[in-house]
């Protein structure tokens, strides 16, 4: 609990300032603090309350020697817990000024029953000071509150003032205006002059209509007339104009006053602005008719989304798109252009009006334009916007027709590579089973040699079918890991010649080694790397006649090295091109089957010199004319 301090006893000795500087200069604070006309209210770092001075006491009605005030300044009460401070907000710029901060805390109404004391609730600000020591540490918050109760009653009293004011001024805007039994106007009407700007002079008698909208006259003329004829209330809405010209609508209302005879004795009316609530009814109805054309609008896109989601041919969703926008927008012309923007079409004229909006794929990509002109009485407003939906439904159709198709060729790759491995692993096996019942029959020391040299090869080419299926295997999910080092580049071509000569000179190809680039280097996997320059030239021998040319080029590209297998062999079609990197992708076979194989050495090349940080392209002018392989790769300085 900490020390409360009281003030000096009237007995007490008097103090010497000049020999007690301390107590003299604590004695004129705690004067201050308690003489102080603003409530002052001294916290420690956690949140307690340490002092009050008699400002707060006679703030909040606790005062010293009561129950309250003994709680407030214990151990059981802290600021930051206080659940009305809490709810308000305001234990959070107490933490601020307990963290260091000055802050202003915002006016909150308190209710000090809540704790205890039977008095009003007070709209009270206040402003929160951290105290420092010399070394900046904070050892006490000064809270300030300043009682703002009777400001807030005056201002509250005020609004309410002002809002019977503003209530009075509406009653008061209408223009009232008096006519005689017969309806004539005989008595001027100031506020009707003042809206209109008539005089008295045309005012009066049925001079009043003609400051009546033209169009509203005849009618307001005949209802006004039978009202008076009739002796019943008159109403109806006209617009009237006003001083400044303009044209205001206006809902009007006029009551026979009787006398005593029951005879009509004279005619008082009022005339209610009412155009901003006119204006505001048929800018509704007009948003609720365009609202209605647009729901009817989006039920047609929706059933043109279901009809082209239904389609998986490009040539079958381009046909029910352009249908579609027809139907829709009413338009006699539409076209989809695939591929390349498509020309203006012939016989169009240039002022013709025109909407086209780009097919743009999920990637980002246009893909082709969508385009409609000669509309009969021009486009609307939404016709962009729906020929945009309509466009981007299209836009998924034709990509999903792509990947169908993608997913039809695949699996027709799959097929046939199933259909070749099958073949692939059984041709070794006649051969093996036919040295097998030599090895079983025969002693002869020379037939044993020769199956067991049949039986070795085969089982090497199977090993190499198998190692080729792990490898595709390892490609598709991902799973291949490279073992990097500092590769000289001389080093993977001397090894991927090693490998791929023996097959060279089987198929009597002239092959060279041209090497443009020297004592270069790279960071890679050595045997992934010959792997990659092995099959590229396995692959050029298999496809090129027996007795062709095979060229290995070694070159530097900038920070680069580039290794060009060129060949002299059938070539590749322009069709298959793009996708010789493609799982499973082969050229024909020949009938002799010498090419061999499984259709996905070059997909491994590209995947291998992608994790190398490389790229690998092909070249072909076509069946016939030879290709050419490049693989780049970045040099180590």
């Amino acid at each position: 609990m900490t020390q409360q301090h009281s003030p000096p006893s009237p007995d007490a000795p008097p103090i010497d300032i000049a020999t007690a500087p301390h107590a003299s200069s604590e004695l004129r604070f705690r004067e201050l603090f308690e003489q102080a006309p603003v409530s002052i209210q001294i916290l420690s770092p956690d949140g307690y309350t340490l002092r009050v001075n008699r400002a707060w006491q006679a703030l909040w009605h606790i005062h010293e020697g009561g129950e309250l005030y003994r709680l407030v300044l214990s151990r059981d009460y802290n600021v930051l817990n206080d659940p009305q401070l809490v709810e308000h907000g305001i234990n959070d710029y107490l933490r601020r000024a307990m963290a260091g901060e000055s802050v202003q805390i915002p006016a909150i109404r308190y209710d000090v029953a809540a704790l205890g004391v039977s008095q009003r609730a007070r709209w009270v600000t206040a402003r929160a000071h951290p105290i420092k020591d010399a070394g900046g540490r904070i050892v006490e918050v000064m809270l300030m509150h300043e009682d703002i109760s009777e400001r807030v009653e005056a201002e509250a009293a005020l609004r309410a003032r002002e809002e019977r004011f503003r209530s009075l001024v509406m009653a008061t805007t209408q223009v009232i205006w008096t006519s005689a039994p017969d309806g004539r106007v005989c008595e001027p009407s100031p506020s009707w002059q003042a809206f209109t700007g008539q005089d008295a002079g045309a005012f009066c008698d049925y001079g009043w209509l003609d400051a009546v909208h033209p169009e509203d006259r005849e009618r307001t003329r005949a209802i006004y007339l039978q009202a008076v004829a009739d002796r019943r209330v008159y109403e109806t809405e006209y617009r009237l104009r006003r001083a400044d010209g303009e044209y205001r609508w206006t809902a009007v209302k006029g009551i026979p006053i009787l006398d005593a005879a029951g005879e009509v004795r004279e005619w008082i009316g009022a005339n209610r602005d009412i155009h901003d609530i006119v204006m505001a009814q048929a800018e509704l109805a007009e948003r609720l008719d365009r609202e209605q054309r647009q729901a009817a609008l989006l039920t047609k896109v929706a059933s043109a989304a279901r009809t082209l989601h239904t389609l998986l041919s490009a040539a079958e969703i381009r046909d029910a798109l352009e249908r579609e926008v027809r139907a829709i927008i009413g338009v006699e012309h539409v076209r989809v252009s695939l591929g390349a923007e498509a020309p203006p079409p012939a016989g169009v004229s240039p002022d013709a009006e025109w909407l086209s909006v780009p097919l743009v794929s999920r990637k980002g990509r246009q893909i082709g334009v969508l385009e409609a002109w000669d509309k009969p009485g021009g486009f609307l407003e939404e016709d962009e916007a729906i020929l945009v939906q309509l466009g981007a439904i299209a836009t998924n159709g034709f990509e999903n027709a792509r990947l169908y198709d993608s997913l039809r060729e695949q699996d027709r790759r799959k097929d046939e590579f199933l259909a070749m491995l099958a073949h692939e692993l059984r041709n070794p096996l006649a051969p093996i089973s036919a040295a097998a019942d030599v090895l079983r029959i025969s002693t002869n020391t020379e037939h044993v040699r020769r199956s067991s040299e049949v039986i070795g090869r085969q089982v090497k080419h199977m090993t190499s079918l198998v190692n080729d299926l792990l490898d595709v295997s390892r490609v598709t999910r991902g799973l291949i890991k490279l073992e990097r080092g500092i590769v000289a580049v001389q080093a993977l071509v001397d090894s991927a010649v090693e490998q791929a000569r023996p097959l060279l000179a089987e198929r009597e190809h002239l092959f060279s080694v041209e090497m443009f680039i020297q004592d270069a280097r790279v960071d890679g996997d050595a045997t992934r790397l010959v792997q990659v320059l092995t099959n590229l030239l396995n692959n050029a021998a298999k496809y090129t006649p027996r007795g062709g040319v095979i060229i290995l080029r070694v070159t530097r590209d900038g920070g680069r090295v580039q290794f060009c297998i060129v060949d002299s062999g059938i070539g590749i079609d322009a069709a298959l091109l793009p996708h010789v990197f493609d799982l499973f992708t082969q050229a024909e076979r020949t009938p002799d089957r010498s090419q061999g194989g499984l259709g996905i050495g070059l997909a491994l090349v590209r995947t291998l010199v992608a994790l190398h940080g490389g790229e690998v392209k092909a070249h072909s002018e076509g069946a016939g004319s030879g290709c050419t392989f490049t693989v780049s790769l970045p040099l180590i300085s």
